[in-house]
């Protein structure tokens, strides 16, 4: 009790401790005395430099059987205090004093006190583990991160989310936020039957940085950092007392109970290295799933949580070689990918060759048309004026329109290919899921560039024999009827045809 020793000296100089306990939110200690001595109120008051501002104090004397002398800390009154002791000092015979000091402490900046080191290390090791897990947990429902502010201690040492300190040191630490990320994949893969009062993880009691002067607690904390290892670990586990239940599926199915006091041992750590690497980058599903074949192998007694060998190094080495097995299938997956964008790339010459085949049979059936009209009319009539007469014209006409509806049809299938084309290469991407992640499909398919490449081939393509044919058709069409005119129109009145339309037939007498 160094942080009061001095104030009690100064009442009662042979006091003695009886008993203490602290936690984070109290700390009480019960002492025992057989001398009384007054003091001046400034000496008592130069004294009281202990008490935080956070936190409050209450001091109860007992002279025997009398009624206690009260000291608050809420009105703090050292002459009333040091008049009530005098009182009853005078019929002080031989009697035991009591003295009762109860400080109630509070959270200010993430930070707790802690007055005794010692006597709060000797308390949390009498909690059993639930005990301790819901302490724990409720400050870390506060904050992904604390400190505890102690008296005595000359250096820091720390956890990645809990830090020791003097209470003169004021460091600036973040909030270890990956936590909340690795409890909530724990949720995922595991299975822990006091789940909803706890919020735990290793890294939380394993130190980074160890005082070797506070053996004690350095043993506690890596005990607790061993067993919450083991529960991220095991597929089922749950705590009853100071035992833990565990079950795990691996090459072997074993299951058992074990005492959390041998958790101490230094071959627990191997859980402890398992886990940080299980929960640190790379597939959890599948690190996890190896993590627990290797563990049921070495198992020094079925039931027991005793490990021989080195699990660790076995667990890295066989992942290793799980990795070098997935890179072959990893390789085989991207070659057949590429193959099919290879065949993406041919789907895509291929629908913009069936335009372009339409578009050449069209143009060569026009073609082969007119040649045959000019060739027609040199051979029977042995010159080269009006090769377009009214019916040629209508032939041409009719020909010239169907070739526009041959091209409506195919423009209608290019169309209907591309969109095919777009629905496949969605479904080849959505099909790869399962094997592998959204983002190294991007990877694969470049980012859908050489997809983008094949549309914009197509959409170029069917854009420019598009005009290719229309220009085709407008050509042929704009000549016929030029030719046409420029031949037949003062004889157009006189076609039967122009007849029926406008009535010219009729009898007029």
């Amino acid at each position: 009790m160094k942080f009061i020793d001095e104030f009690i000296k100064t009442l009662f100089p042979d006091y003695s401790v009886k008993n203490s306990t602290e936690n984070i939110q109290e700390l009480k200690a019960s002492l025992k005395a057989s001398l009384f001595q007054t003091v001046e109120k400034e000496l008592l008051e130069s004294k009281f430099t202990f008490l935080q501002d956070r936190d409050s104090i209450h001091i109860a004397v007992t002279f025997g059987e009398s009624d206690p002398i009260i000291l608050n800390s809420s009105k703090i009154d050292f002459e009333g205090f040091i008049k009530g002791l005098e009182q009853e000092a005078l019929h002080l015979d031989g009697e035991v004093i009591s003295i009762v000091v109860t400080i109630r402490k509070t959270v200010k900046d993430s930070s707790w006190t802690i007055y005794d080191f010692q006597c709060f290390v000797s308390t949390l090791n009498g909690y059993d583990v639930s005990q301790f897990f819901q302490i724990f947990s409720k400050l870390f429902e506060l904050g992904q991160f604390f400190r505890l502010k102690i008296f005595g201690l000359k250096k820091a040492f720390y956890t990645s989310s809990i830090r020791f300190e003097p209470l003169s040191e004021d460091t600036s630490v973040q909030e270890n936020l990956k936590r909340i990320e690795i409890f909530d994949y724990f949720k995922a893969q595991c299975h822990f039957g006091n789940v909803e009062q706890f919020c735990l993880v290793p890294s939380d009691f394993k130190l980074i940085l160890k005082d070797e002067d506070q053996s004690e607690l350095n043993e506690l904390m890596n005990r607790y950092a061993n067993l919450i290892s083991i529960i991220f670990l095991f597929d089922i586990t749950s705590i009853i007392g100071n035992s833990i239940e565990f079950k795990i599926n691996g090459y072997k199915s074993i299951k058992g109970t074990s005492d959390v006091a041998k958790l101490h041992l230094q071959e627990f750590d191997e859980y402890y290295n398992i886990f940080e690497w299980v929960y640190n980058g790379g597939n959890l599903t599948d690190k996890i799933g190896l993590s627990r074949n290797i563990i049921s192998l070495h198992f020094r007694t079925a039931g027991e949580l005793n490990l021989t060998g080195n699990p660790f190094q076995s667990v890295k080495s066989s992942f290793k070689v799980y990795e070098k097995q997935n890179i072959k299938q990893y390789i085989e997956i991207r070659n057949k990918i590429s193959d099919q964008l290879l065949d993406f790339n041919n789907r895509a010459n291929k629908i913009v060759e069936t335009f372009a085949s339409g578009f050449q049979k069209s143009t060569l059936a026009l073609i082969s048309f007119y040649i045959s009209a000019i060739v027609i009319r040199v051979l029977s009539k042995g010159d080269f004026v009006n090769v377009f007469s009214l019916d040629a014209t209508i032939l041409s006409l009719a020909f010239l329109s169907g070739s526009l509806i041959y091209y409506c049809v195919s423009r209608w299938e290019i169309k209907v290919q591309r969109t095919r084309f777009v629905n496949s290469y969605e479904n080849l991407k959505k099909r790869y899921t399962d094997l592998l992640e959204s983002d190294d499909i991007k990877k694969i398919l470049n980012n859908d560039t050489e997809f983008q490449q094949d549309l914009d081939f197509i959409d170029k393509k069917r854009k420019a024999y598009s005009r290719m044919w229309f220009t085709v058709v407008v050509l042929l069409a704009s000549s016929t009827l030029f030719l046409f005119i420029t031949y037949n129109l003062t004889q157009l009145s006189d076609t039967l045809i122009y007849k029926l339309i406008f009535g010219t037939t009729c009898n007029c007498e």
